[in-house]
């Protein structure tokens, strides 16, 4: 979901990491810096929970009430409502599996599902794995539309490299079972909201996780077949630029550092 819950930027920036199936660096630039994550935070979540299922502390076949209250940071509770609700999500009490959740946390980027999972794998969950994965740039501090807890500074940030690496781990299954595995395929695949995907040939295959706010517009991607290693991924975010204008730049970055995957401009995606 489109979150304007951040204010624009002063700078006008944008910044890349592309890496080779194996992790191999290809290009960089300004990969570092931490950024304003908007939903790309959701991916850490979801490799969260999927660590949380392997270890057999989450059942995610299990069922819970579906939800737009939630407990802040602060301890607060808060309810979603206007642009950050999901208008496919079952009603509030409607029963909803976790796998469900976490395939539309990503899928479709709810907000709803988003938060929920992180009340119940918890924030601290979400800490560790940023750790193992050993991202630099990446805190998740609160949950999305908690209020209390934006007026108290917390905030979730990202760059392109953790971005990057964490996408790849993902999609590789490094350390999940194979059940996670394909569920992080599936929901990445099935993305309803791409960009980088939008300048690619037909029938290129691509998984990808997308997150805007207003003056943030970002995109992490995994592109081409990972099971015989020809893959890449990119992730690209941009500061102070209207929608349109970065999706605009995010698309000529992909075709720039992409041409053996790339439509050429003008071309209609391959989606």
């Amino acid at each position: 979901m489109a979150l304007p819950t951040a204010a624009p930027p002063v700078d006008r920036r944008i910044a890349w990491r592309l890496l080779a199936a194996d992790g191999t660096l290809l290009e960089s630039e300004d990969a570092a810096r931490p950024v304003y994550a908007a939903s790309t935070i959701k991916l850490h979540v979801l490799a969260a929970v999927l660590r949380a299922a392997d270890a057999g502390r989450l059942d995610l076949t299990r069922t819970v009430p579906a939800s737009r209250t939630f407990t802040g940071t602060t301890g607060a509770a808060f309810t979603l409502g206007g642009d950050h609700l999901d208008p496919t999500h079952p009603a509030d009490g409607h029963p909803v599996s976790l796998d469900e959740l976490a395939i539309r946390m990503i899928d479709r980027s709810s907000n709803e599902a988003t938060d929920h999972l992180l009340e119940i794998v918890g924030l601290e969950a979400v800490a560790h794995e940023i750790d193992r994965l050993g991202l630099t740039a990446t805190r998740v501090d609160r949950l999305i539309g908690d209020a209390a807890a934006i007026e108290q500074g917390l905030t979730n940030e990202s760059s392109p490299a953790d971005l990057v690496s964490t996408l790849r781990s993902l999609m590789q299954g490094e350390g999940l079972s194979l059940r996670s595995r394909d569920l992080a395929r599936h929901a990445l695949r099935a993305q309803r909201i791409p960009i980088i995907a939008t300048a690619l040939r037909p029938g290129v295959p691509w998984g990808s996780k997308s997150g805007w706010v207003d003056g943030y517009r970002h995109d992490v991607a995994a592109i081409g077949n990972p099971e015989n290693g020809d893959e890449r991924y990119l992730a690209v975010m941009t500061s102070g630029m209207e929608l349109t204008a970065a999706d605009e730049q995010i698309r000529a970055l992909t075709r720039r550092l992409l041409p053996r995957w790339a439509a050429a401009a003008g071309v209609k995606p391959g989606l």
